[in-house]
């Protein structure tokens, strides 16, 4: 079958071979198929992105608006509008149940123009449990239990998703909207368990009871917070409990949410906006599970954090990928994504359009099939006073489609930084905070930004930092010391404790740290190149202030130290990075030190991690850009060694980008062979690339 790509209304079409006859996230079983955009013509099946406007309306001013919303759908080619309930720069809580009644009377007059114009009416509802807080009058008070952060106090008029009362109210709220029939009835982001101004949650006595009755003992919400964020076996067997009810009252919400709306409107599609996979981990969550049960007998359907609210820079520009394609990673692939495309507070003082077009491309390269709009503020400002806006939409379209085309049925590939959804499980807190309890994913930025690409599943190489090796059983981690494998400090040490010291290469030795003057000196080999010599602070105090320091080692004879930790008279104290070949026939990569920006993002560094990274794999990387801080590949492969790369900048600078790849790499958008590489500030460019007979090249 063949694939066509292009712009409605247009001749603009592409073509690219594809099994979409059989691919389930293009089929699904008893669903009207242009709901997700997909015509069938004369045995070619077309594919359309859609956008997707999120708009604001006010009880005053709708009839005005719609007539804005219509005039802005027409010229930007904006197919679908999500019509939201109420301004959070107004009322920055849940409303009442009334006043959702008359939002949603509202929107019934709106969806019957709508859809005369023939545009895709659906509802967002942006606040149930509550985004952040306020201080509110009484009467804007609904008595559903509490939210109950890391400060143990109650907040105004946010609540608990875990509260049978608020889900009812919840389901309410959603069979309400229902009555309108929309095409899709989005959740917002605020239905979860954290980030309510406070960062961690919830400590409620909901939680506290139940948690108390899983685990057979009293607790109060004090002793849980202190379990969550504890290191002891009981600790854990807390935590463990308190994830596992609390995503247990999330299935049960979104279950009684999905019924409520089958019940007045089955066409309707119920999906969640939800945040990121760190987030998601500490809640417990199983988010392809938790999207089907709000989905029910549909397609399931998520928009995943978009980050990037404000403009970007260095390596945040690439966590406008790097978020979405790790969430989509875990999902099931008939999951639909739509992207988050959100300038917060709605300002071109805090974001511009060149950021809001970037951020556009990337989520079509992480795999979204259409884009949620919230380009507008929150206040019914009239539309053409962002002009801009419309361009940037009218402009893009083609591109994104042709971006889409080319990523279809395509794999991220590169050096492997793989995720586990039960990290936050097994990472522990040494200094007893729960900040500590979040899991981080600092790589997901660093390995691009040092030019090298990575993909969310294990490789032929593979880097898991900190207890995040904990995820792993025994099997596991033996599959993995069989192959390439980096480690920090802290996961050789959890290996070590484990009994897999045999296979690492080294042993904890004497005091197990450095605690005290050092910094690190690269050796002259292979891995540190024309940086030899260079000194690389460890950052220690800073480091020690948050529990870690350098790990002291004693290694195997067979290892081989490519750096040494030194003091200020430049004595060695102990290896600094090792190198171990195990008799598993894998290889292993120790950093001793703490991984952190500050110590992490260098230069020298960038070059022996890249050098390093393909030691482990055993071949070279299938892209390596060298020497270009903040310039780095996300690289996309099918089966057919067809491959799509996107070279992203978050450089303030424009750079001639030294790029080793044994790929044919041609421009996606013009079809011309490149043979050297441009990179202006802050942009991306993408790629179609062919494998190659030739030898390796370098591009510079």
């Amino acid at each position: 079958m063949t694939v066509q790509t292009g712009i409605k209304g247009t001749g603009c079409i592409r073509q690219q071979s594809d099994t979409a006859s059989t691919n389930p996230d293009l089929i699904v079983k008893g669903t009207a198929i242009t709901r997700y955009n997909i015509f069938i013509d004369e045995g070619q099946m077309i594919i359309h992105m859609s956008y997707m406007l999120r708009a604001v309306i006010l009880e005053q001013t709708w009839e005005r608006q719609l007539q804005d919303i219509i005039k802005l759908c027409k010229e930007a080619n904006i197919e679908e509008v999500a019509l939201k309930e109420l301004s959070s720069h107004i009322i920055p809580v849940p409303f009442l149940l009334d006043r959702h009644r008359t939002m949603a009377n509202i929107y019934s007059k709106m969806a019957k123009s709508l859809r005369e114009e023939k545009i895709e009416f659906s509802i967002n509802i942006i606040m149930l449990a509550g985004h952040s807080d306020g201080d509110v009058e009484a009467k804007y008070i609904m008595p559903y239990q509490k939210f109950v952060g890391e400060d143990l106090r109650e907040l105004h008029a946010t609540y608990c998703i875990l509260d049978e009362e608020w889900q009812a109210y919840a389901a309410d709220v959603c069979a309400v909207y229902a009555e309108t029939r929309p095409d899709k009835l989005m959740i917002d982001d605020d239905f979860r368990s954290l980030n309510h101004g406070v960062q961690y949650g919830c400590f409620c006595p909901i939680h506290v009871r139940r948690t108390s009755e899983r685990c057979g003992i009293e607790l109060t919400a004090e002793t849980l917070m202190h379990a969550v964020s504890g290191a002891s076996a009981e600790d854990l067997r807390i935590k463990e409990a308190w994830m596992q009810i609390n995503f247990e009252g999330q299935l049960k919400a979104a279950r009684r949410m999905c019924a409520a709306v089958e019940q007045v409107s089955p066409a309707t599609r119920l999906g969640l906006m939800n945040s990121g996979e760190p987030a998601h981990s500490l809640q417990g969550r199983d988010m392809d599970a938790l999207l089907r049960e709000f989905a029910g007998s549909r397609r399931p359907l998520s928009r995943p954090a978009g980050c990037s609210y404000s403009d970007t820079m260095h390596g945040e520009l690439f966590t406008i990928h790097q978020v979405m394609a790790l969430s989509k990673s875990v999902l099931g692939e008939d999951v639909q994504i739509v992207s988050e495309v959100e300038n917060y507070p709605h300002t071109r003082f805090s974001k511009s359009i060149r950021i809001t077009k970037l951020q556009l491309e990337l989520h079509a390269l992480a795999g979204a099939e259409d884009f949620t709009l919230n380009l507008y503020d929150y206040l019914a400002t009239p539309y053409e006073q962002e002009p801009d806006f419309l361009k940037l939409l009218a402009a893009e379209k083609e591109r994104l489609e042709t971006i889409q085309a080319a990523r279809k049925g395509k794999r991220m590939v590169g050096f492997g930084v793989p995720w586990k959804k039960d990290t936050a499980l097994k990472q522990v807190s040494r200094r007893g905070l729960l900040s500590d309890v979040m899991p981080s994913r600092d790589p997901d930025q660093y390995l691009p930004q040092f030019g090298i690409p990575m993909q969310f599943q294990q490789g032929k190489g593979n880097l898991i930092f900190g207890d995040a090796v904990q995820c792993y059983d025994d099997a596991e981690v033996e599959e993995l010391l069989s192959g390439g494998l980096m480690l920090d400090g802290l996961a050789f040490e959890n290996l070590y404790n484990r009994g897999f010291g045999r296979y690492l290469g080294c042993k904890p030795d004497g005091s197990r740290v450095v605690d005290g003057f050092s910094v690190e000196q690269f050796g002259s080999n292979a891995f540190t190149g024309p940086f030899a010599g260079n000194l690389q602070t460890t950052n220690w105090s800073e480091s020690k202030k948050h529990g870690k320091l350098p790990q002291r080692v004693c290694m195997d004879p067979d290892a081989k130290a490519i750096s040494m930790l030194v003091d200020d008279h430049m004595k060695e104290l102990a290896p600094g990075v090792v190198l171990f070949e195990n008799e598993l026939g894998g290889r292993v990569a120790i950093f001793t030190v703490p991984i952190s920006s500050f110590q992490f993002l260098h230069r020298c560094r960038a070059y022996m991690v890249a050098k390093v990274a393909e030691w482990l794999m055993r071949e070279s990387l299938p892209i390596w850009i060298e020497d270009c801080p903040n310039v780095g590949p996300i690289y996309y492969e099918g089966a057919d060694g067809e491959g799509l790369l996107g070279i992203i900048s978050g450089n303030l600078d424009g750079l001639d980008v030294k790029l080793h790849t044994d790929l044919q790499v041609f421009d996606l958008f013009t079809g011309e062979a490149i043979n050297d590489l441009w990179m202006d500030p802050l942009s991306v460019r993408f790629f179609r690339t062919k494998k190659s007979m030739g030898a390796h090249r370098v591009m510079s």
